[in-house]
């Protein structure tokens, strides 16, 4: 009895620890995944289970009506001094899913030379430990080109950031906001900015039928030694839905001025 006992809780041991085994760093993949789907959970659950593995969730937004964005943040993220020190988690009750943003998509277009596969292992592995089983999405697009990313010839490179004007102190501006969700401090002094917009300013994506993406919001700004500086829309949209056609693309033609529209009303 005692040997079917020890050998039950090895199989549960296996079982339990399968998620954790997923990841698989070892080999270089062709293509990542733009982001991780799960089952669905109730926030307040979620939230505990973030702060147990240990992440820090700065702001909590319903970016379209029944659909719920949480920004979290860890040491190893923070570490990289970039845009990916954040990452959005979206609870769509809508559709019943969870869908966060991979690490590993966003670290190879950001950090450029600066980041290898295997780099956010730490980081996944809790996301895992919270979220339970996690799903690859049907978005992906080709590890060696990420860094490259452009939509199409004559459109921005990640390096095209679009710089934002402050009327004084944009350190002041952003604690003196209504417009800002969340900022993060970042190991090399660099404060890293989310924009609150409204949701009638968020329906671009009902627009072009992205609804289950709305994790690409909120939109991020960067100050650094006093001067702000976005990511150029018609680079992040582009990137965050690869398989985004020009169709659609001409249907929000007018979303990266009102982006950046959105984001001066911080700085003013």
């Amino acid at each position: 009895m005692g040997k079917v006992i020890t050998t039950l809780m090895g199989v549960l041991f296996f079982f339990n620890n399968l998620a954790v085994a997923e990841f698989n760093f070892d080999t270089l993949p062709e293509k990542l995944t733009t982001y991780y789907s799960s089952a669905i959970q109730p926030i307040d659950a979620l939230k505990r289970k973030l702060r147990e593995n240990d992440f820090e969730v700065l702001s909590t937004i319903e970016v379209l009506e029944g659909e719920i964005v949480l920004t979290i943040t860890n040491n190893e993220l923070k570490s990289t001094n970039s845009y990916v020190a954040t990452l959005q988690l979206l609870v769509n009750t809508v559709n019943s899913e969870i869908r966060v943003q991979n690490p590993s998509y966003f670290g190879a277009a950001y950090l450029q030379d600066k980041y290898y596969y295997g780099q956010f292992k730490e980081t996944l592995v809790s996301l895992e430990n919270v979220l339970g089983e996690m799903s690859e999405v049907e978005e992906s697009y080709d590890l060696k080109e990420l860094p490259q990313f452009q939509f199409m010839y004559g459109l921005p490179f990640f390096k095209d950031s679009i710089r934002i004007k402050s009327k004084g102190n944009p350190l002041i501006k952003v604690r003196e906001s209504e417009y800002v969700a969340y900022s993060l401090r970042l190991p090399n002094g660099s404060l890293l900015v989310g924009h609150r917009f409204s949701r009638r300013n968020n329906t671009f994506l009902k627009t072009i039928k992205e609804e289950k993406n709305a994790q690409l919001l909120p939109y991020e700004s960067m100050i650094e030694e006093g001067r702000v500086s976005i990511l150029n829309p018609k680079y992040y949209l582009a990137l965050s839905l690869p398989f985004l056609d020009l169709a659609k693309f001409m249907k929000i033609a007018t979303a990266p001025d009102t982006i950046k529209r959105e984001i001066s009303k911080t700085y003013r």
